[in-house]
């Protein structure tokens, strides 16, 4: 797994696994690997690793900062295709979101409002598990779209929980909720285990699947 930002020995794991895409129920040859780490004073990072050379060329990695309440503190990520890299760092304050990047070589930065503790996720299956410990509910929100070379965009986001599932998955069969998040015209379904992790994610034909997904017997 390519990282940002490699582990420290400080750093317990809790849980990582591998997403693989399909669309239309034919593999698009994308994979998604990410890894959830603790570290002192409860905080935790999430790293995550989304090949799509395969399908659309595109690689993007994420580092993301936890803090012990589960809020985000600070999102590093790197995108990166033919002709084309960008380096985004984005950070969190009391009452604003400020993103910077660094587009082939140009920076660029911009600043929004944010409240903390209001919804966030970035464009990765393993980004959307930040909205899984919410309940029913509509709010403003703020989401990383990857349109116009990574900006931030607030939105209204509802939430609205479905009913329990059995998942047929890596071979068990596993109780799932399910979550359904809704903003602007975009929809994503997500499948969520006990941990309220999501096992698989949907996007109209799109679906992510858990293909290796493993959590540690020593994890907070």
């Amino acid at each position: 797994m390519r990282a940002l930002i490699h582990e420290m020995a400080y750093e317990r794991p809790i849980a990582a696994g591998r997403y693989e895409y399909e669309e239309g129920g034919a593999a698009t040859g994308a994979v998604e690997l990410w890894k959830l780490t603790a570290a002192p004073e409860g905080y935790r990072f999430l790293r995550v690793d989304l090949n799509a050379e395969a399908s659309s060329g595109d690689n993007v990695l994420y580092h993301l900062t936890l803090d012990a309440a589960g809020r985000p503190e600070r999102l590093k990520f790197h995108f990166f295709r033919q002709r084309q890299q960008i380096r985004g760092d984005l950070l969190f304050t009391e009452e604003t979101a400020v993103l910077t990047r660094e587009v082939n070589g140009e920076r660029l930065e911009s600043e929004v409002p944010f409240a903390a503790g209001a919804p966030f996720w970035f464009p990765a299956s393993a980004g959307l598990s930040l909205l899984a410990r919410a309940g029913a509910q509509r709010s403003a929100a703020l989401t990383l779209s990857r349109a116009q070379t990574f900006a931030l965009w607030p939105t209204s986001l509802t939430l609205s929980a479905g009913p329990p599932r059995q998942l047929q998955i890596m071979g068990r069969t596993i109780a799932t909720r399910m979550l359904t998040a809704r903003w602007e015209d975009e929809e994503r379904t997500l499948w969520l285990d006990e941990h309220h992790w999501p096992l698989r994610v949907q996007r109209g034909n799109l679906v992510a699947t858990e293909k290796r997904y493993v959590r540690y017997a020593s994890s907070p």
